[in-house]
């Protein structure tokens, strides 16, 4: 799974008590910010955002991985997916994976895609969408995917390639978009996977990180404000880490 830069360390790995939802600014224990907080919290990503932030560690793409698809509510382990996502060893043939390991797999590669689209400010394209749900879906059947949803993707596609470069303006609507995907879903199945990979595009052509949500605390009932209140939480952890390891 090639990516245009990579390094080890950074990110905690999956399941350490350093994990970056417990980093500088904490999670607040899943409650609402105050509206001074949430202004504080804004002030202080503006400071910190930067078009030269260091690479994403390999961690990123495990945790990123282990993460959406616990979200999903499939029964999946860390070292599962650090199993799934190792090359074979030196002078090995590749064994036959599971359809689970292959979607671990394919989610991973789909990430360090986006990193790499990102990176040469390519827009994104609804076939490719198309194509990261037949990944993470491993041979699922397309029947579901009606002209109504691909209109739909489309829809989407044309707002994160149309993106909000203001932050309060970029993080309500990278907000309300993906709670619309959540509650009205745009595939048959995966689709909170496919609408987190969404999000990350979003949040890239806006000119922010990507954020890892933490399974504990982030169910699917959150609004579109609450939504908001918790990306701008979880945009200073993504700083604060990347800027730690540069």
């Amino acid at each position: 799974m090639p990516s245009r830069r990579r390094r080890q360390g950074l990110m905690p790995p999956v399941g350490s008590a350093a994990s970056p939802h417990h980093g500088r600014g904490g999670n607040n224990g899943g409650r609402s910010l105050s509206p001074q907080d949430w202004s504080a919290f804004l002030r202080r990503i503006e400071r910190k955002r930067s078009d030269d932030l260091p690479p994403l560690p390999d961690e990123y793409y495990v945790r990123a991985t282990w993460v959406s698809f616990r979200m999903e509510g499939l029964d999946v382990g860390a070292q599962e997916v650090r199993e799934a996502l190792a090359p074979p060893a030196a002078g090995e043939r590749p064994a036959l994976r599971s359809r689970q390991a292959q979607r671990l797999r394919n989610h991973a590669a789909i990430l360090h895609r986006v990193e790499n689209d990102l990176h040469a400010n390519l827009p994104l394209v609804a076939d490719g969408v198309v194509r990261w749900y037949v990944g993470v879906s491993a041979g699922l059947s397309m029947t579901g995917l009606d002209q109504p949803r691909l209109a739909r993707v489309e829809e989407v596609v044309r707002r994160v390639n149309s993106p909000q470069l203001r932050l309060p303006a970029a993080l309500q609507e990278i907000a309300q978009t993906h709670v619309r995907l959540l509650t009205d879903p745009l595939v048959p199945g995966f689709n909170g996977i496919l609408s987190r990979l969404l999000m990350r595009y979003h949040l890239g052509r806006c000119g922010l990180p990507p954020v890892v949500f933490d399974p504990a605390i982030d169910g699917p009932a959150r609004g579109a404000e609450a939504m908001a209140r918790r990306l701008v939480e979880l945009l200073e952890q993504s700083y604060d880490e990347l800027l730690r390891g540069g």
